[in-house]
């Protein structure tokens, strides 16, 4: 019975391991890919309805599931659909709407995080992974972007700021939700206002006749009754700071341009040329003063709204016809009476100028003769000096030569004495050596013997017999013997050469 027992329990231990793993793999497993996301809705519980489904409710859950193996998603308590994720483009953002949240205030359009509607948040460039059932994500649009030489002029579109901000954003790139904030680019710096009278060609009674078109150019009457017509140019900028201002008041840049610029220009230098004739308006400091006069009445106003202006330029000037034709006649004459006399001055500079030539060719003949004259001077003198240096350095030369032999023979006398007084301690040197050797050998009679036997052939032979006193060789003995020993010392003194 025990036995029985315990192979049910083995048998069970065994099966339910394996019954999991068939139930998770075979009925809970779920695979999601890279670039996808899973949303999961529960099947039991309480309806949730169009929100998110908590813990225990029926509906859609918030939470998506990654890429990868899922083994925890039974059929019978969960659906699962495979959802694409949203990708945002580098340069771009999406707008994105909540479809879930509490409902929005009164007086708002934009949602916070918690809220249903449009969110204020966008999506930034990237790979998002959103839930289609509480979420809707726009199509992608262009970022926002300021070129270099612009700023940007933002508009708040709500709350309590609402309106132009004073602040700009300097160049670069913002992920700014449009519906929030509208930014207009606003070009910085310094721009040319333009305008130049044009021509055209008429016929008049079969001849082709120019004439300045209607409304070309700035133009104005002055006060000979004439009307003037000018090229005008007014170099006119806007700084960072005050372009906020200038978007709040006129809208864009070419709304300055029709607003302020040109009734401006018009209406200051019809003011400044009123009390002018054509003739002053021609004459060239009467015009210069025109256009400083238009110019600070330029700066003063742009002070005033925000607008800088460097300069206002009177690049060109179209009179009447008329009042043109008797302007060039009188400047024409002008022109000739300025001609004449410069001639007459000509001539008179040429008349001079011929006169200081002939001057010039005398004082250069009278400078050659002098020229010549005094390079004769400055050659004999220089002949003479060479003359004086040349013996004087002859006579240098034989002091010389003088000294050179009296030195030579010093020389001479030198050398000779120098030989002598070495043949001298030569020989006394040797006359010393002699006594010495004599002496180390102790006599004369010694030194001979040394002498004697040091020229004895190396080989030689000696056999010493006795025979007795009183025979020759015994008398001879000890000479020879000490012979002999002297032969075959090692330590005699050996010869000098």
């Amino acid at each position: 019975m025990k036995f029985r027992i315990a192979a049910i329990v083995v048998i069970v231990a065994l099966l339910v391991p394996i019954g999991i793993t068939v139930w998770k793999w075979g009925f809970c497993y779920k695979w999601c890919d890279q670039g996808y996301s899973l949303k999961i809705s529960r099947k039991t519980g309480e309806p949730a309805g169009d929100q998110y489904a908590q813990e225990g409710q029926k509906g859609v859950i918030e939470q998506l599931r990654g890429p990868g193996r899922h083994l925890d998603l039974d059929p019978w308590t969960y659906s699962v659909e495979r959802i694409k994720n949203i990708t945002v483009p580098a340069g771009y953002v999406a707008i994105v709407t909540n479809k879930t949240g509490k409902p929005l205030p009164s007086g708002r359009f934009l949602a916070e995080p918690d809220e249903k509607g449009m969110q204020k948040a966008v999506l930034t460039p990237g790979t998002w992974r959103i839930n289609t059932f509480g979420r809707k994500v726009g199509e992608p649009i262009r970022a926002t972007i300021i070129n270099p030489g612009y700023v940007g002029v933002q508009t708040l579109n709500e709350g309590e700021n609402k309106g132009v901000l004073d602040a700009v954003l300097p160049a670069g790139y913002y992920n700014i939700n449009p519906n929030e904030i509208r930014v207009d680019s606003v070009e910085i710096g310094y721009r040319v206002w333009d305008r130049a009278a044009e021509y055209e060609t008429v016929n008049i009674d079969g001849k082709p006749v120019s004439r300045m078109v209607e409304g070309s150019g700035v133009s104005f009457p002055l006060a000979d009754g004439k009307q003037m017509h000018i090229d005008f140019t007014v170099v006119w900028g806007i700084f960072p700071e005050n372009a906020p201002r200038i978007i709040s008041k006129y809208g864009n840049i070419e709304m300055v341009e029709a607003k302020i610029i040109e009734p401006q220009v018009m209406s200051l230098c019809k003011n400044a040329g009123s009390n002018l004739t054509t003739k002053q308006f021609i004459e060239g400091a009467t015009r210069e003063q025109f256009q400083e006069k238009v110019t600070t009445a330029l700066q003063t106003m742009g002070e005033v709204n925000g607008i800088n202006f460097l300069i206002a330029l009177v690049r060109g000037f179209h009179p009447a016809e008329d009042i043109k034709a008797n302007i060039q006649a009188s400047m024409l004459a002008e022109e000739e009476k300025i001609t004449l006399r410069i001639e007459q001055a000509r001539d008179t500079v040429a008349a001079g100028l011929e006169e200081a030539t002939k001057m010039v060719d005398i004082a250069i003949r009278d400078f050659d003769a002098e020229t010549q004259a005094l390079v004769q001077e400055e050659r004999e003198l220089g002949l003479k000096q060479a003359a004086e240096t040349r013996a004087e350095a002859d006579r240098n030369v034989a002091q010389l030569k003088k000294g050179t032999a009296e030195l030579d023979a010093q020389i001479v006398k030198i050398v000779g004495q120098a030989e002598a007084d070495v043949i001298e301690a030569r020989k006394t040197a040797e006359a010393t050596r002699l006594q010495l050797l004599i002496q180390a050998y102790g006599g004369p009679e010694q030194y001979n013997l040394a002498t004697f036997a040091e020229s004895l052939p190396d080989d030689i032979q000696i056999e010493y017999r006795y025979s007795g006193e009183g025979t020759f060789w015994t008398n001879t003995g000890s000479s020879l013997i000490e012979m002999g020993a002297r032969k075959i010392l090692k330590g005699a003194p050996a010869k000098e050469e």
